[in-house]
C-alpha cells in the first residue's frame, strides 16, 4: 500500500482530473487508519454504526486527500 497508493493518487489527480480522493475505513482497523495518515489523507469524521458486518453494526472513518497545487 505504501508504494501503490501515492502512484494511484498521482494518476487520479494528474491524469483523471480528480480534485478529491476518499477512503472509508472501519473505525476498529488501526493499521489502515495509520496508513491513511502516513499517506497524508486527512480524517474528516466518523459515520457511527452505518453498516452491518457479521451481524453487528460497525462505524466507518472518512479520510480524504485533496489535490494540492504544485508550485
Amino acid at each position: 500500500m505504501k508504494e501503490a497508493m501515492p502512484l494511484l493518487c498521482d494518476y487520479g489527480f494528474d491524469n483523471l482530473g480528480l480534485h478529491r480522493i476518499e477512503g472509508f475505513v472501519e473505525s476498529e482497523n488501526k493499521n489502515c487508519k495509520n496508513a491513511m495518515a502516513k499517506l497524508d489523507f486527512q480524517h474528516e469524521g466518523t459515520m457511527k454504526e452505518c453498516e452491518i458486518k457479521n451481524g453487528k453494526f460497525i462505524s466507518l472513518d472518512i479520510y480524504a486527500k485533496l489535490k494540492t497545487t504544485k508550485s
